[in-house]
Parts: C-alpha cells; structure tokens; sequence
C-alpha cells in the first residue's frame, strides 16, 4: 500500500470514527441537560436523572480480585506489554447490585444494565518481575453516584395468572383435562346422582372445583414468592433504575454531573475535530486524485 493510499485510509477511519465519537457524546450531553435532577422517592416513574451517594444493596461482599480491597463495584482491565505497547489479554467486573441513595430513599442498580463510567485515572498494579499490568476502578460505599435511567418501583412479580384472566381460564381448563383422563376418579368426586356420567349441573361443579383448586395454587405460589422476595438482602430498597425499553442508556459516574459534562463536552470537541480533519484530508486526496 502506498503512503497516500495509507494516509487516505488512515483519515477516512479518523473521520467515521470521529463523527461516531461527537455523535455518541452529543448524544449523552443532550440527555443529561434535558432531565432534570430527581429525588428517588418523588420522582414519577420513567426516564430520570438522580445524585446521591452509593451504598451497599445488602448481597455478597464484594472484593476487587487484585487488591482484595472491600468496593461496591470494580473492573479490572489486564494488559500484557508487547514492545513498546500494552495489549489488553483481560477484562473482569463485578456484577453485585449496588444502591443508589439521596436522603429521600433508595434505588438499586445492576452492573451488568448498566454502562458505568471508568473514565477517572484508576490504580494500575504491576506485579514485581512481571510484564503485567492491571488497571483497577472501583465505587466505594460513601462515593458520589450520578445516574440517568428508568426509575420504578420495585415490586414481587406475581407467581400465578390473576383470577379471571384469560391464564387463568387456561390453567383451569388444563386442570379438568388432566382430571377428564382418569374418569373413575372423576366420577367418584362428581357423580353425585350415580349414574354413570357427569351431566351439566355437575361438570358446573367439577369447573367451579377446578377454578378453586387453580386460584388457591396462585395463592400459595405468590405467598411463596413475596416471602422469598421479602427475605432478599436487598428487600428494603424500594426502587429500582434500570435501562429503558428504548435505545437510551442507563449511564451510572461517581463523579458529579457537571464533571461528567465537560468530560463530554471535552471528547465532543475531539470527535468533530478527528471528523472534520480527516474528511477535509479525503476530500483533498479525492481532489488531488481527480484533477
């Protein structure tokens, strides 16, 4: 390949991945200035911007596996030195819910949604005589915690159909199915003439059976569930943030937002500076290449 076939490349990836960069920060910067700052407890449910401090949801203790220091959420990012350069041969963050709480209430938050900033200088560990290295970040109980998402409440789901619904009409009828194959015990519970048949009045009763037996099955699965729900380390946090159905992200920075901000209001800048260069030296080579 020659120089200018290069350096032609070379911009035209510069370019697309700039516009990509001020496209995506733009983005971000949009949403964070057009939701205004929420209180966990007050704020109507749907997309909404929260501060507060993070704090643990109340599960399993969570360590970073380098320094073994107590955090609430950590990634750690191995790279192995190749000459003059660093690859990356390992990544690894934890996946333990950690809370977000102002002095109104609390809501949950689940690393694995959510796309949580690493942008601050994180601890870099070389181990002696190693051509290692491992970048650790970590949100320690007490830090600040900006967050943009979908704010609900957070309730039991419920373990069976409602009574009524068209599931429950499904259940019950699937319920006199099983008892229709094994007729002899039909009759005994429902033959209440002797005859020999269920007629109408007692395949009325065998339904209204069936609907009981299926409604008190519901009820016993949704006990069992609200009690293990109940019983969850995390049970007193009442709400929860998680992504939208839609494209926009559930963002999660211990740092303030006006920091987050002009962080991305600084690499905006580059990625229309990276576009805006790269596509003027395209259109300088196409030029050149067509006169």
């Amino acid at each position: 390949m020659s120089d200018e076939l290069e350096a032609f490349v070379v911009a035209a990836v510069l370019g697309a991945s700039g516009y990509l960069m001020w496209r995506r920060n733009m983005r971000a910067i949009g949403l964070m200035e057009g939701t205004a700052t929420s209180r966990v407890a007050t704020a109507a449910k749907g997309y909404v911007e929260l501060f507060g401090k993070a704090r643990t949801a109340g599960g399993t203790a969570v360590r970073d596996p380098i320094q073994w220091q107590d955090c609430l959420w950590f990634k750690v990012v191995t790279e192995r030195r190749s000459g003059n350069k660093w690859e990356v041969t390992a990544r690894q963050s934890s996946t333990e819910p950690l809370a977000l709480e102002d002095e109104t209430g609390s809501c949950l938050i689940v690393p694995g949604e959510a796309k949580i900033d690493d942008e601050q200088d994180p601890d870099v560990v070389v181990p002696d005589g190693s051509s290692r290295r491992h970048k650790i970040w970590r949100v320690v109980d007490g830090d600040p915690l900006y967050a943009l998402g979908f704010l609900e409440r957070r309730n039991p789901p419920l373990a069976g159909p409602a009574p009524g619904s068209v599931a429950a009409d499904h259940a019950e009828l699937e319920l006199l199915r099983v008892w229709k194959r094994d007729q002899p015990q039909l009759l005994r519970r429902f033959d209440t003439d002797g005859n020999g048949r269920i007629d109408a009045a007692e395949w009325e009763r065998a339904r209204r059976a069936a609907r009981a037996e299926v409604a008190t099955d519901v009820a016993h699965d949704e006990a069992q569930a609200r009690a293990a729900a109940a019983a969850a380390p995390d049970a007193n946090i009442e709400y929860r943030l998680r992504p939208p159905e839609d494209d926009r992200p559930l963002l999660v920075s211990s740092y303030p937002e006006a920091d987050v901000l002009r962080r991305l209001r600084r690499r905006s800048w580059l990625g229309l500076a990276m576009f805006v260069g790269g596509t003027l030296y395209v259109l300088y080579a196409l030029g050149r290449y067509l006169a």
